[in-house]
């Protein structure tokens, strides 16, 4: 495989890993959460703020581990309630059984 069609596919990927970042972050919302992306030593979870719900999550993170962290803790949360498309429950479920 060429360079050019290794860096294609790498670079489909990372876009396909932020969309699912980003329309996992759109759950949270969709719960009463406010979504921060920052930098810093933690990985990182829920936080209440003056009584805002808050989850943080590590700009620094790999996206694949974001993913999963994120996922991870909306299984906690508990969405079985709520619409999510079928490709992003799948990851949530597939967290929670870790």
């Amino acid at each position: 495989m060429s360079k050019v069609i290794k860096k294609a596919a790498v670079k489909q990927t990372d876009e396909k890993q932020e969309i699912i970042i980003n329309e996992l972050i759109e759950v949270y919302k969709s719960i009463g959460y406010d979504v921060r992306v920052e930098k810093g030593s933690f990985k990182g979870g829920f936080c209440l703020l003056r009584e805002q719900k808050l989850f943080l999550l590590n700009r620094n993170i790999e996206p694949v581990k974001k993913i999963n962290f994120l996922a991870k803790n909306l299984s906690e949360i508990g969405v079985e309630d709520i619409f999510i498309k079928p490709e992003l429950r799948e990851i949530i479920e597939r967290e929670s059984v870790k």
